[in-house]
């Protein structure tokens, strides 16, 4: 984890306690485990350095000193001028551009999108950040920005919104390092909520799905990222290999509804922040959600919320 003065301290403790508690429960479970991560604080300089609530932080090694097995990066967040300070480094920044083709994930909390973006690290790539950076990072033009995502995750690089939400995309790391089922321990040892903070529509798929059994769970992160697909009962049964009868009890079970309607909910909540935030015209938000058409988008709209596409960006839509 670099870190550099003025950082934001839960943009550093928040995820480091994720993945050490990660190892501990791992080790719980089987004695024998090996260590799955070894963390160290990353700086400029070998001296002390003071967060923005005053915590004093000491660095483990100096920025020249990174580990060659380093397999994950991150960068937290700065308060105030701190980030402002940090991007105005060129030193760091170069070297952030030098070591980023030799470590195989790198990642930000909050802020730090900033320095990666300043880096030329998220040209071309899908990020997000603070809601309160988001305008700051639109202006590195090369940049998706993503400003309903807790977290994002394109290619190598990860980022994430604000402050806790570092929690959510070290949680989503364990999860794809080691496997759903001790991301779920860590989830519930640490109460995670669910449904974060921050914006209209703005909750983690993730932590959504952590405390469903693990098939259901892993089909509804598969949901998220096929809404494009032809998602009827039948291919879902099959992804399970249960029957679509058996299938339909399971998400009643689970969902406490159908998985017809479990999947226009989701094509609804992925249309939600593009009507908000974007200016794509509704026929391609409906394709890009999945919708057989704009009026079969309209309709699960009318259907969910009461209103039109039309109607719902007029309310919540950002000029």
């Amino acid at each position: 984890m670099l870190v550099y003065d003025g950082a934001q301290s839960l943009d550093v403790s928040g995820p480091l306690e994720v993945f050490a508690l990660a190892d501990r429960q791992a080790r719980e479970d089987a004695p024998d485990t090996p260590p799955l991560y070894r963390l160290h604080l990353l700086a400029r300089g070998t001296g002390p350095v003071t967060t923005a609530s005053g915590l004093r932080l000491l660095p483990d090694l100096r920025c020249e000193d990174l580990p060659a097995d380093t397999d994950t990066l991150l960068v937290c967040g700065g308060m105030g001028d701190a980030l402002d300070r940090a991007r105005a480094d060129t030193a760091l920044v170069g070297w952030l551009r030098e070591v980023a083709p030799r470590v195989p994930r790198i990642a930000s909390v909050c802020s730090g999108a900033l320095l990666l973006a300043e880096a030329g690290l998220l040209d071309g790539r899908r990020a997000t950040t603070h809601w309160r950076d988001l305008a700051d990072l639109r202006r590195y033009r090369r940049v998706q920005v993503e400003p309903d995502a807790i977290y994002t995750h394109d290619g190598t690089v990860w980022t994430s919104a604000g402050i806790t939400a570092g929690m959510d995309l070290a949680l989503a790391m364990v999860t794809a390092d080691h496997g759903l089922p001790l991301a779920l321990k860590v989830a519930k040892r640490m109460v995670m909520a669910s449904k974060r903070a921050g914006g209209q529509s703005q909750f983690s798929d993730a932590l959504q799905v952590l405390d469903l059994p693990g098939p259901l769970a892993r089909l509804a992160v598969w949901i998220g990222e096929n809404l494009q697909a032809d998602l009827d009962a039948a291919r879902l049964a099959q992804r399970l290999h249960l029957s679509p009868r058996q299938l339909a009890r399971r998400f009643a079970d689970a969902f406490g509804t159908t998985p017809r309607t479990y999947v226009e909910q989701r094509r609804v909540e992925a249309a939600k922040p593009l009507l908000e935030h974007t200016s794509r015209d509704l026929k391609r938000i409906a394709a890009d959600c999945g919708f057989a058409s704009a009026e079969a988008m309209r309709r699960a709209f009318v259907r969910r919320l009461g209103v039109s596409p039309g109607e719902y960006r007029s309310r919540f839509g950002t000029p």
